[in-house]
C-alpha cells in the first residue's frame, strides 16, 4: 500500500512536547544540511516522538489526550482525528525513557499501527491496525508485555519487536506476531552507540531501522537483526 516510488522525503519535528511546526526536507541530502524545506504548521501540537508519515499524511497523538490525528500535507488540513478508546497519555505508560511517549504509530508492509496501553490490560502493551483512511482500528492484540519496561518497538512485517532498554546494552528481548497472536521472547543486541533511544521507527520502503538516538539521527540497516 505504499505510494509509486519518489524521491525520499524526510519530516523533522523537533521536541516531544507541545511541539507545532513540521519540516519537509525534498531529500536525505537537504536535511543533513538543512536547506530546501518546506515548514507545515500543525493546528494541534503534539505529544511524544512516535508520529509516522504514510501516503502523504502524518499521522500523530493530539498533546493531551489520546487522540489520534491524520493531517494531510497537500491539503495542510486534518482530514481525520479519533480517540484511542482507553489508551494511556500525559507520561501515564510511556517508553522508559518517558517523553510522553504513549501513543506510538508504526508503518510497516501490511499498513497502520498504534503501540500503546491502557488501564483495562494493566500497562501491557497493545497494539492496534488502524484503517489509515478513517483511523479505526481494525483489530488489537494484548501483547502482556509492559510498556514501562520497553526501551522502544518497531514493527516489521506484522510483528512487533521490543527493546528491553533506551539505554546502552539495549537488546531486542521480545516479539510478539500479530498473524499467530504468539510471542517470544529474543536475544538480539542492539548497538545504542549514543546510549540514549528516544524515538525508534522502520521504513518499509527502504527497509532501515530510523533513530533519534541523544540528538543523533541514527539509521540501522535491517539485515543487522537478522529477522526470521
Amino acid at each position: 500500500a505504499l505510494t509509486p516510488l519518489s524521491p525520499l522525503q524526510v519530516w523533522y519535528m523537533d521536541g516531544y512536547y507541545k511541539g507545532r511546526r513540521v519540516l519537509e526536507f525534498r531529500s536525505l541530502t537537504d536535511f543533513v544540511s538543512g536547506q530546501n524545506f518546506v515548514q507545515h504548521l500543525l493546528p494541534h501540537p503534539w505529544a511524544g516522538t512516535g508520529h509516522v508519515v504514510f501516503n502523504g499524511s502524518l499521522y500523530y497523538n493530539k498533546f493531551q489526550s489520546n487522540v489520534a490525528v491524520r493531517y494531510h500535507f497537500r491539503s495542510r488540513s486534518v482530514l481525520v482525528q479519533r480517540s484511542l478508546a482507553g489508551a494511556g497519555y500525559n507520561n501515564t505508560f510511556p517508553y522508559s525513557w518517558g517523553g510522553f511517549s504513549d501513543i506510538d504509530f508504526m508503518v510497516d508492509e501490511s499498513g497502520l499501527w498504534a503501540v500503546y496501553t491502557t488501564n483495562q490490560n494493566a500497562g501491557n502493551i497493545v497494539v492496534s491496525r488502524l484503517d489509515p483512511q478513517t483511523l479505526e482500528v481494525l483489530r488489537s492484540w494484548d501483547t502482556g508485555y509492559p510498556k514501562r519496561s520497553a526501551g522502544e518497538s518497531f514493527m516489521i512485517c506484522g510483528i512487533l519487536y521490543v527493546t528491553n532498554s533506551h539505554l546502552a546494552g539495549a537488546k531486542i528481548y521480545f516479539a510478539y506476531r500479530t498473524n499467530t497472536s504468539s510471542y517470544e521472547y529474543t536475544d538480539i543486541p542492539f548497538h545504542n552507540q549514543y546510549s540514549h533511544i528516544s524515538m525508534l521507527d522502520y521504513n518499509p520502503r527502504e527497509r532501515v531501522l530510523y533513530t533519534w538516538n541523544n540528538g543523533h539521527q541514527v539509521v540501522y540497516n535491517v539485515t543487522l537483526f537478522h529477522v526470521v
